[in-house]
């Protein structure tokens, strides 16, 4: 492995903390590292104490026990004694996990583990997510015939979802794929644990992983980057999306709501866009197209009740006398209208 590749690793952390500092306006910024203990997190924990001496930044950890492994009380406590051999302040959380209907573990396992990050008293997370975990994502996304926003790129430096506490979030390894990353811990000699669901091809990005990444690294040179370089582009134009409906939203915007009738004299993808985007303002995830459509038929359709009620995760989009509202869903009662939310 080309020592520059690793140099240009801690390059890119460096300038991860010059942003992290402008962004908080800490001279020293707390980070909080979620820490697994597996390869990834190890590097970034590395990585990080390696800064934290230097004096640019204080690093703390957080282990998120799911209880989905067999292994999960070994791999809390491999992290417990790295943390106090490096000295480095640990924060053990144990969940267990409730699996909703038409929810896979995995998006459970996710949400769960962001919402203990959100409740961390620290100027921001650190995610050990590298090239090949973007280029999984958008392969991912892209079999479940996802817009520009699913293809994006995850940012080196954004936020958690509202929905978990919007914490500022930095993944300092976005640039290095794994190859980089085991180089790193070789070298320096890190021990890490390996999770065995990992290896379960029944697992969709496993699969992708170990079979079909492969193939196209047989043919194509640093399929991971390349495909990340993809992801970046598709967030630049969810970037341009997002500003088109802010331009939208503030033409048709009126008592607080939108305005009906001058929101369906834009053109229909621009209509579904405005919506998307307005949800998302009000701490919802985007609709699926099916369920989209329909809300946008029945705003369309005149010839009904001007009324309409349309639930979708915690909301009720309302219309009354032309103008569409946002409200709080209501408990124990029925929808009517476009269609029924059931998540």
């Amino acid at each position: 492995m080309p020592a520059d590749r690793i140099a240009a690793l801690r390059l890119e952390v460096r300038k991860g903390i010059r942003a992290l500092v402008s962004v908080t306006g800490k001279p020293v910024p707390t980070i909080c590292v979620g820490y697994s203990g597996g390869l990834d997190s190890s590097v970034l924990l590395d990585l990080l104490l390696g800064e934290s001496l230097a004096g640019t930044l204080r690093v703390v950890a957080i282990h998120v026990n799911h209880g989905l492994s067999a292994n999960a009380e070994a791999w809390s406590r491999h992290c417990e004694r790295v943390c106090a051999t490096l000295d480095i302040e640990l924060r053990t959380v144990n969940l267990r996990i409730r699996h909703r209907p038409q929810r896979s573990l995995e998006e459970e396992a996710r949400e769960a583990r962001y919402e203990a990050f959100g409740a961390v008293k620290a100027d921001a997370i650190a995610l050990a997510q590298h090239a090949d975990d973007q280029a999984e994502t958008l392969l991912l996304q892209l079999l479940r015939g996802a817009g520009p926003k699913g293809l994006a790129s995850m940012p080196s430096l954004g936020n958690l979802p509202i929905a978990v506490g919007g914490r500022l979030c930095w993944r300092p390894l976005l640039e290095a794929d794994r190859t980089v990353l085991r180089a790193y811990a070789d070298d320096a000699g890190l021990t890490w644990v390996d999770d065995e669901s990992n290896l379960d091809c029944g697992l969709r990005r496993n699969y992708l992983r170990h079979r079909v990444m492969p193939i196209l690294g047989a043919a194509f040179p640093a399929p991971a980057r390349m495909i990340s370089r993809a992801a970046e582009l598709q967030a630049q134009a969810a970037d341009l999306l997002d500003d088109l409906a802010e331009i939208d939203l503030q033409s048709v915007a009126a008592d607080g709501g939108l305005d009906c009738a001058r929101l369906v004299r834009l053109s229909v993808p621009r209509q579904a866009n405005a919506l998307r985007r307005w949800l998302a303002l009000a701490g919802a995830r985007a609709p699926s197209r099916a369920r989209l459509a329909a809300l946008l038929k029945a705003i369309a359709d005149s010839s009904h009740d001007t009324r309409l009620e349309w639930l979708h995760e915690k909301l009720l989009v309302r219309r009354r006398r032309a103008i569409l509202s946002i409200e709080p869903r209501p408990v124990l009662r029925r929808s009517r209208g476009a269609d029924a939310d059931h998540d």
